[in-house]
């Protein structure tokens, strides 16, 4: 069973001219009073699905030693609005939330529905004053890209090679179209990929090169769009026959009765909380190789931590490339070492990780309430980042990696 919160909050948030929302907070667990997670639009109420996202990044600042508590907020409104409307969501969130986010209670970031320049002006206006390193627009992108490396990992222990692996990817926002992207460019053939409005097919594989630009200039509808592929209901992608399915959607989109069905030999998810509670266990009894979610998104918190320690985004995408693998080797060594599953491995271990941390941080081993590759968040905006990155690649590693993975300087 899951921890109890630290904090929930339901706010209402009243517009001028009468009309209201209403938003959520999550914040799991804290680290000297601050939480991190994303934001993003639903349409639901379920605050317990809001619970497990925001456990879930908890357990990514533990795998990567970022010193923050998880959280997760959402705001109640149809996915999909305009840019005006989400403007206006994001104002009033701004006036209901603006303490909390100014004293780094709740850090935001973009999530589900959300564009990362629209939430860097909402923290802003909050009074919340960042680094301008950190501020990373394509920070889905890191997402996709651990999406895509983990998928290679997992078809290589389902006994697939990747140059002649078919994948079908649920969601093609900016985590599901990177995602795409990369498998392609590594051989995969990507034969399916769906948004809210349907899905396309070609058995031969999709063009994603030319797919993803075409989504970012008109969105979801570019599957009624493009004519070079068959189209199918959107919840059809669940039933192709493919090596590899990776659920870049909304959490909680899978329950038990669809994980049964899926025909596929491995699942790699850029959801966070893709399943609902039973769906993980019933791909293990069916032997289908599955790497959590904690793991396989968890580029998007590397990014973070990178560009703060002075990572352009070419170093950043290069320091991901190279060492995500062998932390997912290093952890699947390890469950294999105790004779667990990967998922029950890997949980443990961040949650170790985390409450070490936690205590260093509150004890004042770490005096500043931060993790080494920030302790220049002051200098960044003066020194270059060359100088920067250099001071903090060595610490950087001790505090992402496993010890065995630190590389001799």
């Amino acid at each position: 069973m899951d921890p109890v919160p630290e904090r929930v909050l339901h706010l209402e948030m009243r517009q001028p001219d009468g009309r209201s929302f209403d938003a959520s907070i999550v914040i799991d667990t804290t680290v000297r009073g601050l939480s991190r997670g994303g934001i993003g639009l639903s349409s639901d109420r379920d605050s317990t699905l809001l619970e497990r996202v925001s456990r879930a990044r908890t357990l990514q600042h533990g795998l990567l030693g970022v010193p923050y508590g998880g959280a997760a907020a959402s705001i109640r409104s149809p996915i999909g609005v305009d840019s005006r409307l989400r403007g206006t969501l994001l104002d009033a969130f701004a006036r209901a939330a603006g303490p909390m986010v100014a004293s780094r209670a709740f850090v935001p970031d973009a999530q589900v529905g959300m564009d990362e320049s629209e939430v860097h002006k909402m923290v802003t206006q909050c009074g919340l004053k960042t680094s301008r390193r950190e501020r990373i627009d394509d920070i889905g992108d890191y997402a996709g890209l651990t999406v895509a490396l983990a998928g290679i990992a997992a078809l290589r222990k389902a006994g697939v090679r990747p140059g002649q692996a078919t994948a079908s990817v649920e969601g093609f926002g900016k985590v599901g179209s990177s995602a795409a992207l990369e498998l392609h460019e590594r051989g995969v053939k990507v034969v399916a990929v769906s948004t809210k409005d349907g899905a396309l097919f070609d058995a031969d594989g999709l063009d994603v090169p030319e797919l993803v630009p075409l989504a970012e200039r008109v969105g979801d509808t570019f599957v009624r769009k493009y004519s070079e592929a068959d189209r199918l209901p959107a919840g059809e992608l669940r039933s192709l026959s493919v090596d590899l399915f990776c659920p870049c959607a909304l959490p909680g989109g899978i329950d038990a009765q669809t994980a049964s069905r899926l025909r596929c030999k491995a699942v790699v998810p850029g959801a966070t909380a893709p399943f609902k509670p039973g769906g993980e266990r019933m791909l293990e009894g069916r032997g289908v190789v599955y790497m959590p979610d904690v793991l396989a998104s968890c580029g998007r918190v590397m990014a973070i931590s990178l560009a703060r320690a002075g990572f352009t985004s070419s170093r950043r995408t290069r320091f991901i490339e190279n060492r995500f693998p062998e932390l997912v080797e290093w952890l699947e060594g390890l469950a294999k070492e105790q004779d667990t599953g990967l998922d029950e491995t890997l949980s443990t271990y961040c949650v170790d990780r985390f409450n070490r941390m936690k205590q260093e941080c509150e004890e004042g081993v770490r005096t500043d309430g931060s993790s080494h590759s920030y302790s220049l968040y002051g200098m960044a905006e003066i020194l270059p980042s060359w100088i920067v990155r250099s001071l903090n690649t060595r610490p950087l590693e001790e505090q992402m990696l496993p010890a065995g993975l630190v590389r001799a300087t």
